[in-house]
């Protein structure tokens, strides 16, 4: 048998072996999805935990899809809705086509729990504003940057003026014009000093009001 011949048997068995994959295998490959609705709408949904942090955002709002990784054939929720109890359920997922899930939630009737659940809501809700506000507090500190870069600018080209003044002749036109120059760059310096004041104070309001808000 020579070489050619043997090169076409292997490229043969090579396709062979690839046309004799699992279908499954390259399914696997790909993640799956789940889609979960409550009775009442507009729960929030845990991923794997079973006692989450209801002041933190959820993995989910539903209804909606949720992922699941490639080679995961179950995965645990934890459903969360104020005025409600807790539902933790393990889901069986589909091999082939996205699974889907409606879920009756069980109202608990105690006011005191509502009243937590409530509190955990408007702490969630404070602590997004404290990011929001930690992202925001990046202008003002910015503003202030900037302004302290122009203040600094300002501040060298007044001391260059001031020493073409001690250079020049009371009466020589130069003079006036130095001493002009000197008396705007001084004045820029000192609105932006101010304005990078300013922009320091406001931006350490903002930023230290994130942060409470922020835990």
């Amino acid at each position: 048998m020579n070489k050619p011949i043997i090169s076409i048997l292997v490229l043969l068995l090579g396709f062979a072996a690839a046309m004799a994959q699992s279908p499954t295998d390259s399914v696997q490959l790909q993640p799956k999805y789940l889609h979960i609705s409550t009775n009442p709408s507009y729960a929030d949904a845990y991923i794997n935990n079973t006692k989450p942090n209801h002041a933190s955002e959820p993995d989910y709002k539903l209804p909606g899809f949720i992922e699941v990784p490639a080679g995961e054939s179950s995965i645990q929720v934890t459903l969360f809705r104020p005025e409600f109890a807790d539902t933790s359920i393990n889901v069986q997922l589909s091999q082939k086509d996205t699974s889907f899930l409606i879920v009756a939630l069980r109202p608990h009737y105690d006011e005191a729990k509502t009243e937590k659940q409530y509190g955990e809501i408007a702490h969630r809700d404070r602590r997004k504003l404290g990011h929001k506000l930690l992202l925001t507090s990046l202008a003002p500190f910015l503003m202030s940057g900037i302004s302290a870069i122009v203040s600094w600018y300002n501040i060298e080209q007044a001391n260059r003026k001031k020493d073409d003044i001690k250079k020049t002749l009371i009466k020589d036109d130069e003079y006036q014009k130095s001493l002009d120059q000197f008396l705007d760059y001084r004045e820029s310096a000192q609105n932006a000093r101010y304005l990078a004041q300013f922009g320091l104070v406001l931006g350490g309001i903002i930023f230290t009001t994130g942060v409470v808000f922020s835990f």
